[in-house]
């Protein structure tokens, strides 16, 4: 992904885990990131099954945000 749209892919409210595995924000596997979120380290909002990261914490962790 290029830089550009993995600003678009942040400016949105929430993502799934898989298109954080695709924009490659970090450096881990797919177990990782699922790993991650039962450990509360990427938080996310859960309906039944599905899983959405939100991008909002998602930035702060990363430094994105003021």
């Amino acid at each position: 992904m290029t830089t550009k749209e993995i600003t678009e892919l942040l400016e949105r409210p929430t993502i799934t885990p898989d298109q954080l595995l695709k924009s490659r924000i970090l450096p881990l596997s797919r177990n990782g990131i699922y790993d991650a979120i039962l450990r509360g380290e990427i938080d996310v909002i859960t309906i039944g099954r599905k899983k959405a990261v939100i991008t909002a914490s998602l930035r702060k962790k990363l430094g994105m945000v003021g």
